[in-house]
């Protein structure tokens, strides 16, 4: 894998990125939540969310990475952030500091299926695991469109 030299200062702290992990959390629980309640509606009944509390530790596990892999593909493929991302000012660039391709955002949002992956920032690495392998990287707004803006020129 290359080595890619992105100006550190631009990416997000770890504290942010502990917060839009809890905040994207706590976000696709209640997205789950709604989708199970517009299901109960649309089917007059509560078959998919007896159907979701019946499954064992392992197809759980399945269901929410599914659930969690399409939110942060759609979130970040049309967004380039997801909703944590907005609350905190942060967002998701490629080496370029510009829109990471489709293929980028898959790839990240692939491996953080991986369990315990979220714990790779706590490790003393310099990027989390999605953003290594995906060559991207979440940086503050404010300080890349400065940063961008400064170096237009050069």
């Amino acid at each position: 894998m290359n080595k890619i030299n992105f100006p550190k200062f631009l990416l997000a702290s770890k504290n942010i990125r502990i917060v839009n992990f809890l905040i994207d959390l706590f976000c696709v629980k209640i997205l789950l939540t709604i989708f199970f309640h517009l299901t109960e509606l649309v089917s007059n009944g509560n078959r998919v969310t007896n159907w979701y509390y019946t499954l064992d530790v392992y197809e759980l596990f399945l269901a929410n990475s599914i659930f969690i892999f399409i939110y942060y593909s759609t979130t970040e493929t049309i967004l380039q952030r997801s909703i944590s991302k907005f609350i905190t000012k942060t967002i998701v660039v490629n080496s370029n500091g510009e829109k990471p391709a489709k293929i980028e955002i898959l790839a990240r949002s692939t491996l953080r299926i991986i369990p315990f992956e979220y714990l790779t920032f706590l490790r003393g690495r310099k990027l989390g695991l999605h953003d290594e392998y995906s060559s991207t990287f979440v940086v503050k707004k404010n300080k890349l469109d400065f940063y961008l803006k400064e170096n237009k020129n050069t």
